[in-house]
């Protein structure tokens, strides 16, 4: 089975350095926030990622699955 993908977009920009060790596919910046494109291996990875960017006091915008076709966001 496929892992889903899933982007989280948050307020504000995140340095790349604070993803780093997670399992992130691409990150990329959009004015005034930014958009994280990731397939974590289960859902415990997912709320990992969530929970970290929480503990940096990163306000969530957004977490959706992307369907297997979806466009890479432009940056």
């Amino acid at each position: 089975m496929n892992p889903r993908t899933y982007e989280v977009r948050v307020s504000g920009l995140v340095p790349p350095e604070l993803v780093e060790g997670l399992d992130v596919a691409e990150v990329t910046e959009e004015p005034v926030r930014t958009v994280i494109r990731t397939a974590p291996s289960d859902q415990a990875a997912l709320l990992g990622l969530l929970e970290r960017l929480r503990a940096l006091g990163v306000e969530l915008l957004e977490v959706r699955q992307l369907l297997e076709d979806s466009p890479s966001p432009t940056p």
